[in-house]
């Protein structure tokens, strides 16, 4: 009942937000921070930076955006930029929670709104520093749960070869695995897993690396994308390679056309989320804290797992650019 009464009033201040601004926008005058961790031009970050810019012109407010291409150490640094530059408000990608905390003290110490996704701050609670989103963790056991009854299904549930690939080595990916990997342990299937790849972000590179990969490998039983990257790099991998559906099966996260076209072709399924809402509703926490003092506390991101049973459904949204 907390949340849902939360959820109320963002919709309900927001509201009258957009009432109040036929002569001026409410945010007018205010400056927010966006940074993030990745590559604009990732579709996945893309989705969040328009969810961020969507808010950000509805309600007329200056913002500023830094991206770190994958450079942790980066999103440390923008963040003191930010902090010097005065802004109003920071959201932030985070994907090294101890490390920027820090900052994220400097930023709240001098009244300045902050709010995360991907990692929760670990000092700060949600009444101080709000999360946009979910447990990666928690993530990552809705797909191994997934994955597991298919290999239910399919009799396979002793010693499967599980290759995973990430476009970095980061908490982000260690965690979406440690979720995976946990579901699998829960329901009793045992696996053969090494550590996970990391390919970067060059889509090409991505597919040559996993095709050489399953190339080396013909034991190989399941390929998991960690990253908006490497879930269509295996498809494309496994297409190019001639694999048929279920040779090897393929699971990943996000959804983009090539993930899209695996999932109907009966390759594998994709765990999604509201990857618009991430930007729209970091937005809308630092811009109620800074312009009203309210403070939103964390606000969910839906999750959900599409195969060929439910993707019709998703087709439109990915078309739009929303997923």
């Amino acid at each position: 009942m907390k949340k849902l009464i939360t959820l109320v009033s963002v919709v309900v201040l927001c509201g009258l937000a957009w009432l109040g601004a036929a002569q001026e926008k409410p945010g007018a005058g205010l400056t927010f921070a966006f940074i993030d961790h990745g590559d604009p031009a990732d579709p996945f970050h893309a989705k969040i930076v328009l969810g961020w810019r969507e808010a950000a012109a509805a309600f007329g407010a200056s913002t500023v955006e830094y991206f770190c291409y994958g450079d942790v150490a980066k999103t440390v640094d923008y963040m003191y930029a930010a902090i010097a530059a005065g802004v109003d408000g920071i959201f932030v990608f985070s994907v090294d929670p101890q490390g920027l905390h820090p900052a994220v003290r400097t930023a709240v110490e001098k009244g300045i709104a902050v709010a995360l996704m991907s990692s929760r701050d670990p000092v700060y609670g949600p009444e101080v520093v709000p999360f946009i989103g979910f447990d990666l963790v928690d993530q990552g056991y809705t797909l191994g749960k997934y994955i597991a009854g298919q290999l239910k299904s399919l009799g396979k549930t002793r010693d499967v070869h599980i290759a995973f690939f990430a476009e970095f080595i980061a908490p982000y990916s260690a965690m979406r695995r440690q979720g995976i990997l946990k579901a699998l342990d829960d329901a009793g299937i045992t696996y053969i897993a090494p550590d996970t790849f990391g390919l970067g972000e060059d889509v090409a590179k991505i597919v040559d690396t996993i095709k050489s990969y399953l190339l080396a490998h013909p034991e190989t039983d399941v390929i998991i994308g960690l990253g908006s990257l490497t879930t269509p790099g295996g498809y494309m991998a496994l297409k190019a390679l001639g694999y048929a559906p279920g040779r090897v099966l393929w699971y990943g996260f996000d959804l983009n056309p090539e993930t899209l076209e695996g999932i109907k072709a009966g390759y594998g399924a994709s765990n999604v989320d509201e990857v618009f809402n991430y930007g729209f509703l970091g937005f809308i926490t630092v811009y109620l804290k800074a312009k009203y003092h309210f403070v939103v506390g964390d606000l969910p991101v839906a999750t959900a797992m599409v195969d060929q049973s439910n993707v019709e459904e998703y087709i439109y949204w990915v078309e739009k650019g929303i997923k």
